[in-house]
């Protein structure tokens, strides 16, 4: 039972808008605490008029004992009387008996009582302290003292009945009071808590409509359930929303996992009959020379013409060959040993074997040389080769001579290496085609200089871009440190 109570309660609290539920509880705060300082007012207002009317009978009292003690000196009772006769025609009091020392009653509301014994005010008398005896809320006793000396004493009985008439209508308008107070603080509370509900639910709502905005920006071709809550709770449409979101996008990139590798797949096919065909290509014009040379060896009886045809056969067979082993190398390329190494060195090595190519094309290339570069983790053998196409690259584009600049830059990937000629550059139309193997624009190249440096560098878990610029060929390496 208390099971279901608790998955109630939760149902109806998804089920409620932040606004209502804020209002709900502001109200039921606002009672409890209208409840509880209503206790206190009224309690304390209760308190505060039973002083006063307790301090207004004592003031009474006090007054009239100060009368009956001229009285007593003088003997003129019937000033005395005046007073009394005054109270009771006000309604302040029921009755009133004043005695003197003896305990006789020398004034007193009922004249038939005048001159009796008032045993009750004979014991106040025989006390040797003055005190004022209160026997009840509405009775009170007091002696008539002058000096040290009591004359008398009296007893006054107040009527309560108009007191408590009064009474009731001051708690009657406090209770007003409160009632109209409490009127102004809900009206203020509920205000101020749908305001601040709105507030908080804004931005919650706003998220909600731009996650639902994002997922109909998603491409997504498959059926997905609709994004609807059937919860007015603020916070349950937002987690509703997610999780919407979440299985979404689930659903968007298993579909997008599954077409990327069927896109490698067919990259990878497009590639293949590429590099296929472009095999097939040099193969196919060397076969025709080789071709063409047999027939002409076939017709042909002159010994010259014979060492000819031999030659162009040989000369073709080579060009298959050295592809083939080109090919070869490109595929299998080794597993890099990374060790820290110094880029300078490797540098300083390939220029030096470069040298012969440079000065003949005119070309010189310029790097820092200082110890502030770091050690990276490369393989120095396969990044020489890396080095190695990339210079050649420059040379063989820069046929009347030039410059190839290189700077570093330490980043938080790694170190930057750029390199930069002052040649004609690569075409906007061909860059994002230099790094795929068997393009290119030269005549006898083959391919799979700039792949193979790809290739490399991604082998060292490092990054190669090839950079937008108005002049030259520029390119970016970043090798981890």
């Amino acid at each position: 039972m208390k099971l279901l109570t608790m998955k109630f309660i939760k149902e109806i609290h998804k089920r409620t808008s932040i606004k209502t539920k804020a209002v709900l509880y502001v109200v039921v705060l606002i009672i409890f605490i209208y409840i509880s300082v209503s206790i206190i007012v009224l309690s304390m207002s209760r308190k505060n008029l039973l002083m006063q009317r307790k301090q207004f009978h004592l003031s009474v009292a006090e007054k009239l004992s100060l009368n009956a003690s001229d009285a007593i000196i003088t003997r003129d009772y019937g000033f005395l009387l005046e007073q009394i006769r005054q109270l009771k025609s006000t309604g302040q009091i029921k009755t009133a008996r004043v005695v003197d020392k003896r305990g006789v009653i020398i004034a007193s509301d009922d004249i038939g009582m005048i001159g009796r014994y008032d045993k009750d005010l004979s014991e106040l008398l025989k006390h040797k302290t003055s005190k004022l005896n209160q026997s009840s809320e509405s009775t009170i006793s007091l002696p008539v003292i002058i000096g040290e000396d009591k004359l008398g004493a009296l007893s006054l009985t107040f009527n309560t009945e108009a007191e408590d008439r009064a009474f009731k209508e001051d708690l009657k308008k406090t209770i007003l009071q409160l009632v109209y107070l409490s009127f102004v603080i809900l009206a203020i509370g509920i205000g101020g808590a749908y305001v601040v509900s709105i507030l908080i639910t804004r931005p919650i709502i706003t998220l909600s409509k731009e996650i639902e905005s994002f997922e109909q920006e998603i491409d997504y071709s498959a059926s997905t359930p609709e994004n609807t809550s059937t919860y007015k709770d603020e916070t349950e449409q937002l987690r509703h929303s997610f999780n919407h979101m979440r299985e979404t996008l689930r659903r968007y990139l298993s579909e997008y996992k599954r077409l990327s590798e069927e896109k490698e797949k067919m990259t990878c096919l497009a590639a293949i009959g590429e590099m296929s065909a472009q095999i097939a290509h040099e193969l196919r014009n060397s076969l025709h020379a080789i071709t063409g040379a047999l027939s002409g060896i076939e017709q042909s009886a002159n010994r010259e013409d014979l060492n000819e045809y031999i030659e162009i056969i040989k000369d073709e067979a080579y060009e298959m060959l050295s592809m083939a082993d080109e090919f070869f190398r490109f595929a299998k390329l080794p597993v890099p040993v990374p060790k820290p190494t110094n880029i300078v060195d490797i540098l300083d090595k390939v220029t030096d074997l470069l040298e012969p190519d440079l000065e003949d094309s005119g070309v010189t290339i310029e790097y820092e040389r200082n110890g502030n570069i770091p050690p990276v983790m490369v393989d120095p053998a396969l990044m020489k080769q890396v080095f190695m196409n990339l210079f050649m690259n420059s040379i063989q584009a820069m046929k009347e001579g030039g410059k190839v600049l290189l700077w570093f830059n330490t980043v938080d990937r790694g170190l930057e290496i750029h390199i930069k000629d002052t040649g004609p550059g690569i075409p906007k139309e061909i860059a994002s085609r230099v790094f795929q193997p068997f393009f290119t624009t030269k005549v006898e190249g083959s391919g799979l200089g700039l792949p193979t440096v790809y290739k490399i560098i991604l082998a060292h878990h490092g990054e190669i871009k090839l950079i937008e610029s108005s002049e030259g060929a520029y390119f970016i390496i970043i090798l981890p440190v």
